[in-house]
């Protein structure tokens, strides 16, 4: 398969996960992979298809995959927002590590949780930017 066909396969596996009503630990786990797989896809593609001059992505994880990436004049303002900490991949990321996080039974406080509702915004932000990507690198 393509790398497009496989970040369009991995989003459509995300989106059937978020069909669902509830979504248990192991379905949350396989969302967030799902997704970083869909976005490292995304950007090999990006990369093999563009006439961007940047040095080889294929070893890199996905998050320094889009860093490279950004460092191309026409993508940088695009990639740059969702890099920050109110983008898409911080979001991403800060859901990995509420499902990793061991509970600490002595706070007091709450912790943030992942639930359908952030997941629904990791969607749609990602649909948001891949839809900005396309068009800006259809137009360019």
């Amino acid at each position: 398969m393509k790398n497009i066909e496989l970040s369009n396969l991995y989003l459509d596996i995300s989106q059937e996960i978020l069909g669902k009503s509830l979504i248990n630990n192991s379905e949350e786990l396989i969302f967030i992979v799902c997704v970083e797989k869909s976005l490292s896809y995304l950007a090999d593609y990006i990369h093999d298809n563009s006439t961007i001059d940047l040095k080889p992505i294929e070893h890199l994880n996905c998050l320094y995959k889009w860093k490279e990436l950004s460092n191309s004049i026409a993508l940088r303002n695009i990639i740059t927002k969702e890099l920050s900490s109110e983008g898409l991949f911080s979001i991403l990321e800060k859901s990995k590590s509420i499902f990793f996080r061991e509970d600490n039974k002595n706070l007091i406080t709450t912790s943030e949780i992942n639930d359908l509702k952030k997941f629904n915004l990791i969607i749609d932000r990602y649909k948001a930017f891949k839809e900005l990507l396309r068009k800006t690198l259809d137009e360019c």
